[in-house]
């Protein structure tokens, strides 16, 4: 680690341990999280990509409150990525509140405007229970070219929570982590509250986590239903409150309401 990140994450170490601001009410409001799957780790990313595919979606979901990242799984499929060269094209997921994950085989910008249309339609309509894909994808933050705690802190998570996946499903091959999917994304935003970890299709984000808290919140997960319909999203009990940013569907009051309704 250079001097000026290791400068930067020992000031990390000593803000968390007097930092009073909340966890809870962070996470911007937003109806859909998409990510476009690439063929290589966020720890390998620059600090900012350039990628005019990114900014096309981006401008297209706005509309509906669409985040568009760049995330990476080592264990599942993660389609085709032409990378950030002149034509790009990539597979990618999209989750919206009360659906599950929406997987699209190829997006370019020969059918950005079709993919675009095909996300909004996910996202108004009501969930279709007989397509449904009921895997768990968890993305960790790791992106430390952008901040040095998302690649060291965010790094350390990712790898515990990557090889406890592994431990269980060797002792439990047919148990409840058969179906867990564990990746990385790009910066989320939230530096302060690394390691960062996104839970679909729950919505839920997760801050200040550490690799000795990954049994814990694996087991938190496990055990917690995803809400099925827009109402559900919005009542449910936050996911682990003491480590709980917010949830995507729901305004920061809505936030603060659902966390102060579970703290009482």
């Amino acid at each position: 680690m250079s001097a000026t990140l290791l400068k930067g994450f020992k000031k990390h170490l000593t803000t968390a341990a007097t930092d009073t601001t909340p966890l809870f009410g962070t996470v911007p409001q937003h109806q859909a999280y998409i990510l476009l799957h690439r063929h290589q780790s966020p720890r390998t990313f620059p600090s900012r990509l350039l990628s005019p595919l990114q900014v096309a979606l981006r401008q297209r979901t706005s509309s509906f409150s669409g985040l568009v990242n760049f995330a990476w799984t080592s264990d599942h499929d993660s389609g085709m990525d032409a990378g950030l060269g002149q034509r790009e094209e990539y597979s990618a997921s999209a989750f919206a509140p009360g659906c599950r994950r929406l997987f699209i085989p190829s997006v370019s910008m020969e059918n950005i405007d079709d993919v675009s249309e095909k996300i909004q339609k996910h996202v108004q309509s009501p969930p279709d229970n007989a397509t449904r894909d009921d895997a768990i994808h968890l993305y960790v933050c790791t992106h430390g070219a952008r901040d040095c705690r998302c690649g060291d802190l965010g790094g350390g998570v990712a790898d515990a929570l990557r090889e406890e996946v592994r431990r269980r499903r060797a002792a439990d091959p047919a148990g409840p982590c058969a179906n867990i999917v564990v990746g990385e994304v790009g910066h989320v935003g939230g530096h302060k509250h690394a390691a960062n970890l996104l839970v679909f299709p729950h919505g839920d984000w997760l801050g200040m986590l550490r690799p000795e808290n990954v049994h814990t919140v694996l087991d938190a997960i496990i055990a917690t239903r995803p809400p099925n319909s827009h109402e559900e999203n919005a009542r449910l009990r936050p996911l682990l409150p003491a480590l709980w940013r917010g949830r995507m569907g729901l305004s920061r009051d809505q936030q603060l309401q659902l966390y102060s309704a579970a703290d009482q």
